[in-house]
């Protein structure tokens, strides 16, 4: 997709360049905590039917870790009768609150960046897998907004578009302690992450890949 930006249109380019700025902006903010885990995930509730985003206490999730080269969900790359880097987690409505930030950011980066990479395995990725993994993140948006009010909407995040950007004005350290509370929980459960290997970019910049692209590093 990149390598054809010239062919793209200009709404195409914005919407390239948009996304490769929101990972970008991403990959760099929890750099840190990339040495101990992987920041791309997504997050639903396992029973969605009747889950309403704005009125629960606890439930369980469905956590699926995402590979940070392709920017794949590990089912896709493993096959969909896979459980490695599936897992379930119990969380809370305050949880979710504290770790708001991370969350936001990670889910919605991953909603612009779901296109372009899709674009790169149109014929592994039906229409029908799309859909759902779309869904899936749209349905976690609506979770994470649904435990803040509007005046802490404003206070944590700048929107603009389908992005959000982290306000330098608030403490990174809450944000990156959710991260880092979650990669524990996920270590607790799999020590190796679905397989995800750690690898190092030209930048110097941790990623955790699926091990078919580590040779790329």
């Amino acid at each position: 997709m990149i390598g054809r930006f010239d062919s793209l249109d200009a709404g195409q380019k914005e919407l390239l360049s948009k996304a490769e700025t929101s990972y970008t902006n991403l990959i760099k903010v929890f750099t840190d905590e990339a040495k101990e885990g992987p920041r791309l995930f997504s997050l639903v509730p396992v029973e969605r039917s009747g889950f309403n985003p704005k009125q629960w206490t606890s439930a369980k999730f469905k956590l699926i870790l995402w590979c940070e080269h392709s920017r794949w969900p590990l089912p896709i790359l493993n096959g969909k009768h896979s459980d490695k880097g599936v897992y379930e987690l119990e969380l809370t409505r305050e949880w979710f609150k504290k770790a708001a930030p991370v969350l936001k950011a990670v889910t919605s980066t991953l909603s612009l960046v779901l296109p372009i990479a899709s674009s790169a395995v149109k014929l592994v990725m039906d229409e029908n897998v799309y859909k759902a993994i779309e869904n899936e993140l749209n349905f976690g948006k609506d979770v994470i907004d649904g435990v803040l009010s509007g005046a802490e909407k404003t206070e944590i995040f700048t929107n603009t578009g389908d992005s959000v950007d982290l306000q330098h004005g608030t403490s990174l350290r809450a944000e990156n302690a959710s991260l880092r509370e979650l990669h524990a929980l996920l270590k607790a459960k799999d020590p190796g992450f679905g397989g995800l290997v750690r690898v190092m970019n030209k930048r110097q910049e941790f990623l955790w890949v699926h091990e078919r692209f580590a040779g790329e590093y």
